[in-house]
């Protein structure tokens, strides 16, 4: 039996876990956001942030995704993967008890030429067993309490993982119906613009038939009017495949999405400003670096429990067993019983250097993920530089391309004035037209941009569904 010193032992050795404990890593940063349309103050929440554009079926279209897509169900059965090892570690250091039973009826030939029940100096009869194991493996190094922290870390890295592709995916269907909305917002300004070339063919072939225009001026209109027809096909071909992302996005078929965003609608645009809280609280939202922290984590503790594999295992097993020739004797105090009890010691001796490189490996794979970390730390700040930039010039720009249309439209109504009065050249109407049709369409592809740069501003700040608990 194990003397009680040595038992005292075991126990403290167990307190003890060989391997770094993991800290925090550390990156400088900068003290404040480099844009001049940043501000100090804190954001309260970010979730569901596709509401502040004030379209119903863009939000319609987040559900249908966070239902559907393919990535999340992909994203959230590795986190179920995770938990399920997790609970399988920590299975691993409690005690294990296992139970089995047979019933055999056997024949033994004997030699003495006795009768027996077969009647040919045969011997036959029944023997019932019934018994138990247990195994309990100390945990002296902290081997498998290690295990245990690499897994949980890894849930919690699996976790980040799940909302880093919500995020992704916000982000993508956002895009994907500001394109969508772009392309047919496009395709209405190029069809006003072939309507109005048309009117203006039938204009100059009318005054061409009284005397007061040319033969000239009706063949350019019908030139300019081809021209405008022509610019329909890539434009429709654009909301075909913003539809067709948007399906896969959902998870739906493509029917299903275009009777849900129908055929035409104003492109998104955003109600307010979008204020950037400090630069570490965007870091602890963001999900891509919480899921690089913690893969650090596991590498620290993967350590441990290489470290652990290096040194002895201690285990306890213990047997009890019954054995009868009649199964109501099972029950009796007559029964044959047997009972074992004891500790096993697995020393390594010899392994030619292998578990010193598996330690050496897992260490490089530690010292790997923290400049992973930091990488993604600059990438993180990179793209709320870079966002921020691009809403603030772009705000500029469409104010500008605003103005430039208006003008525009104000230069071809007085052109069209002065034509039909005779005070005009055809030319000066059509450089109008051409001129305003560019200006309408180079407006809504900068009300896209728009939209487009408050999306990656929201994505780079980490904003999308709540964090699943």
């Amino acid at each position: 039996m194990m003397r009680l010193p040595a038992l005292a032992l075991l126990v403290l050795l167990s307190a003890c876990m060989v391997g770094p404990d993991y800290t925090p890593p550390t990156a400088s940063l900068p003290a404040a956001w480099e844009s001049p349309s940043a501000s100090a103050e804190r954001v309260e929440s970010l979730a569901g942030w596709w509401r502040r554009f004030d379209d119903p079926v863009l939000t319609d279209l987040m559900e249908r995704a966070a239902r559907g897509n393919a990535d999340v169900a992909q994203a959230a059965a590795r986190l179920r993967q995770a938990r399920a090892l997790l609970g399988q570690q920590q299975a691993g250091t409690r005690p294990t008890l296992d139970g089995s039973a047979s019933a055999t009826r056997q024949r033994q030939t004997g030699a003495d030429g006795r009768s027996s029940v077969a009647g040919d100096g045969a011997v036959v009869g029944n023997s019932f067993q019934a018994g138990f194991d247990a195994t309990f493996e100390l945990d002296v190094f902290g081997g498998a309490r290690r295990a245990v922290e690499s897994s949980s870390a890894e849930v919690q890295a699996t976790r980040a993982d799940l909302a880093d592709t919500m995020l992704t995916l916000c982000g993508d269907v956002a895009r994907s119906y500001v394109d969508l909305r772009a392309y047919q917002a496009r395709l209405t300004v190029a069809r006003e613009t072939v309507d109005s070339r048309r009117d203006t063919l039938r204009l100059t072939e009318a005054m061409a038939r009284a005397g007061t225009g040319t033969t000239l001026d009706a063949m350019r209109a019908r030139a300019e009017l081809e021209s405008a027809e022509a610019t329909i096909p890539p434009l429709e071909d654009g909301a075909r495949q913003a539809m067709h992302r948007l399906a896969v996005l959902t998870g739906e078929t493509p029917a299903t999405v275009r009777a849900a965003v129908g055929t035409g609608g104003r492109v998104p645009r955003l109600a307010g400003t979008i204020t950037p809280d400090p630069v570490l609280s965007v870091l602890d939202r963001r999900p891509d670096v919480r899921a690089a922290e913690r893969r650090i984590a596991v590498a620290t503790a993967d350590i441990g429990v290489a470290e652990a594999d290096r040194l002895p295992a201690v285990s306890l097993a213990g047997t009890v067993g019954l054995n009868a020739s009649r199964l109501r004797s099972m029950t009796t105090l007559s029964t044959a019983s047997v009972w074992s009890f004891g500790p096993q010691v697995d020393l390594p001796l010899f392994d030619a250097g292998r578990r010193e490189a598996v330690v050496t490996e897992k260490t490089a794979i530690r010292d790997e993920r923290i400049a992973a970390w930091r990488a993604t730390v600059l990438t993180a700040i990179e793209e709320v530089e870079n966002a921020l930039t691009a809403l603030d010039r772009e705000k500029a720009h469409n104010a500008a391309l605003t103005r430039t249309v208006a003008a525009y439209a104000d230069a071809l109504a007085l052109a069209q004035v002065q034509y039909r009065a005779g005070l005009a050249a055809y030319l000066d109407v059509l450089d109008a037209q051409r001129s305003l049709a560019t200006a309408r369409d180079t407006l809504v592809q900068s009300d896209a941009a728009l939209a487009t740069a408050a999306v990656a501003l929201f994505k780079a700040l980490g904003g999308g569904w709540e964090p699943t608990p």
